[in-house]
């Protein structure tokens, strides 16, 4: 399984949460004024979050990355 990081750059975060809406399992709004990352578990992960995920959910993941308005969320696959 190819192993993605995700990055959110709060600064640029706008809190349209089109993300959330498509991955809520990986994205969520919480307490701070910018979309943070959880885990499979539901820990929060903060605004960088590295994980292992299947070529199906790279792709959902990737779609949600590209949904963001501001271009706040990066995407790095290894």
């Amino acid at each position: 399984m190819p192993k993605i990081t995700l990055t959110i750059e709060p600064g640029t975060c706008i809190l349209a949460a089109n993300c959330v809406g498509m991955e809520p399992k990986l994205f969520r709004i919480g307490l701070e004024p910018h979309v943070e990352l959880i885990d499979a578990s539901g820990t929060l992960r903060g605004t960088e979050h590295t994980f292992e995920a299947t070529d199906a959910e790279v792709e959902m993941i990737e779609d949600a990355v590209e949904s963001c308005p501001t271009r706040a969320i990066t995407m790095k696959r290894d």
